[in-house]
Parts: structure tokens; sequence; C-alpha cells
């Protein structure tokens, strides 16, 4: 499961952004030959012929560096990927989380500095949350499928997650914004694939999927009116690209339940993928064609 990428020697694109080296490196290791492309992936999944060995590459929320950094490895290794993108930033808007990440990035030190910087943007009555119980419960749990956050990354993201909504969220963080005199629209530029490059990929045999309309930080809260507009939404952005037919998709965040499983299904989604390795409570790690686990490259890249 694959986010940010950089360049060699450039600076990261973001909260655990890898290199191409590294990434060129990972597949390798990993073994290119039990890295099966988009279509045989969904084939064997639809056949019940999944295998233990077998492997699929997947890319979240069409950035610009996937493109610019990763396509040209996987050109040269001869391999095709899942894409799962949002359509809001190629209609004329935009997803916030993703230039907020980029700023923390690029105008911070570290992760832990910017952490630091956006708690004292927040009132005392938020901040007090992170000493109740409901925050220790989070950390456990977050820290469980996510080891290498750190403590700091635990509190923002409680904080963004489960206490600011997420009006109150986007006004801490362009206030922040501000501090340092960084503008929203400077930083989006270029941060996503636009729709040429979106069918160029579905134009290689990439497989080019469902990712939500606007990435909205808990989808699973949504009313299932609304979390079912999210996805036809982002369906017919794609189809109108000439994409289809659609029948992958990821989830948001990790954000689901068993309503949003039966819309997906409705909407004739063959295969979906979650955002990590652990099961869900009390079953096993791919419980349906739905909610198939996936591995962050942080982890792999730790064990080389």
């Amino acid at each position: 499961m694959f986010h940010r990428l950089h360049a060699d020697g450039a600076k990261p694109a973001g909260q655990g952004s890898i290199s191409r080296a590294d990434f060129d490196r990972l597949l390798r290791h990993v073994g290119i030959e039990r890295i099966l492309s988009p279509a045989e992936w969904l084939r064997r999944l639809q056949r019940g012929g999944l295998q233990s060995r077998d492997l699929c590459l997947t890319f979240d929320d069409g950035l610009r560096c996937q493109y610019d950094v990763a396509l040209p490895v996987l050109q040269s290794l001869g391999l095709l990927a899942f894409w799962f993108v949002y359509s809001i930033v190629n209609e004329g808007g935009l997803v916030k989380s993703e230039i907020y990440s980029h700023f923390a990035t690029s105008r911070f030190e570290s992760m832990d500095a910017f952490c630091d910087a956006f708690l004292g943007r927040c009132e005392e009555a938020a901040r007090s949350r992170l000493t109740g119980t409901a925050f220790e419960r989070y950390a456990q749990t977050t820290r469980a499928m996510f080891p290498f956050y750190s403590d700091n990354d635990l509190r923002y993201r409680f904080m963004r997650n489960d206490v600011l909504s997420p009006a109150a969220f986007e006004r801490v963080m362009d206030a922040l914004m501000a501090d340092h005199g960084v503008a929203v629209p400077d930083l989006a530029r270029t941060l996503w694939m636009d729709n040429r490059a979106l069918q160029e990929l579905h134009r290689q045999g990439h497989g080019v999927g469902l990712h939500s309309y606007d990435h909205p930080y808990q989808l699973a809260r949504l009313p299932p009116a609304e979390q079912r507009a999210q996805y036809e939404r982002n369906a017919r952005h794609l189809q109108s690209l000439g994409i289809q037919p659609v029948t992958s998709m990821s989830h948001p965040l990790n954000s689901y339940g068993p309503e949003t499983l039966a819309m997906l299904t409705s909407l004739g989604l063959l295969c979906g993928f979650r955002s990590n390795m652990t099961p869900p409570v009390g079953q096993t790690v791919n419980p349906g064609p739905l909610e198939l686990a996936r591995e962050d490259p942080v982890n792999l890249l730790r064990t080389l």
C-alpha cells in the first residue's frame, strides 16, 4: 500500500514517503514474480484462486509523485498496479488533508515539531481530551496497526479524527499555515494527477479504482445515503474518462462499516482493500473480497 514517494536525494513528499531507490529495492525484495497485475488479481479473487504468495501493488490518493516516481520503476520491471483515487481534485476542488500533510513535511523539521505546533494552536478544552481513557484506547489500537507512529502522531490523529469537527480541524490548520505565511493554493498545484494521467494509467493496463469522492476523515460515520453518494460520484468521474468497468476500491483512512460493504456490493465492486494487516475483531485477516489486508511499505522496509 503506497502513498507518497520522492526522487532519490529529494526532500520526502510527506510523512511515510519512500524514495525511488527504496521502492525499487522493496519490489525486488518481495519478489517481482509474485506481483500480479490487477486483471489477474481480480480473476483469481473471483475464482477463489488467490494463494498466500500472491501479491498486488496499490497506490492511494491519486498523488502526482506516484506517477512521476513509481510509474517509471513499474514500467522498467513490467509491473502493473491498482491506483485508487478520489475525484474532487479533478473537478475543481481540494482535499485539504493532503495539503496539510505536505505542509507539515515541507515547513517543519520533523513531524514531532509539527505536532507540537498543531497542539499549541488547539484550545485547551480540546487538548484535555488527550489525558482521557478514550485517547488511551485509540493509541493502543492505532499503535497495534501502525507501530511506526510516534506519540505525537497519535495525538495529532486523535485530535483530527475523534475530537475536532472537520470544520474546527481546518480552522486550526489554516491558522497554523497562516502563521507560516503559506497559502493552500500554493501547495495544491502539483500534488495530484490530472485526468490525462489517470487515462494514461488505464490505457497502459493499470487498474484505476475508487477511493471516495472527497476523502472524508470518517466515511463510516456518514449516513448510508451520503456514503453511497461518495462512491457513486467517484465512479461517475472515472467513467466519464472512459475508465470502466470500475470494480475495485480502497477504504479512505480505513473507515467503513457493514452498511458500507453492502452498498459497495450493490454498486458492483468486486475487490476492496483495508489499510492494515490487523484482522477486524473476531475475523480472519481477509474476511471477504472487500476487506483485503494491505501492508505499509514503511513496515516492509524495516525488515530489509
